[in-house]
């Protein structure tokens, strides 16, 4: 889905998202094995990721960190850097085995997004999930 960064599309509102969560069910669909020690809370893109982007953090966040940061109504220092960095460096790939594999609804991440102020860290990325809107 080609976007136009240069034009610093602003992200949508969460409301606009669905809230429909990834499921067995759909991974089985999409060719897309996982255990089950590997999705939600210990989703495997997400520690992929994490692995890569966070290697010379002090303490290396684990998925569950990135789950929780997710869901913090008031996101701490290093939540909103857990954010910041999955809608920095996640591939669009990544992003939807994330969703697929259980550790966010496009809702949660786009509201967790807002809630971290992340939303202008990357307008290419804005562009992506505001294509997935449903609203």
């Amino acid at each position: 889905m080609p976007v136009n960064a240069a034009a610093g599309e602003p992200l949508k509102p969460s409301e606009a998202f669905s809230a429909k969560a990834g499921s067995a069910a759909l991974r089985a669909e999409c060719g897309v094995v996982r255990g089950t020690d590997e999705v939600g809370r210990n989703a495997l893109s997400v520690r992929r990721r994490l692995r890569s982007s966070c290697a010379g953090w002090k303490r290396r966040p684990t998925a569950g960190d990135f789950y929780d940061a997710l869901r913090a109504d008031s996101p701490d220092a290093v939540q909103r850097s857990l954010v910041g960095v999955w809608m920095r460096e996640a591939s669009d790939a990544e992003v939807a085995l994330g969703w697929i594999e259980e550790a966010y609804t496009f809702r949660d991440l786009v509201a967790a997004v807002h809630r971290a102020g992340a939303a202008g860290v990357n307008p290419r990325r804005n562009g992506v999930l505001n294509r997935l809107a449903t609203r």
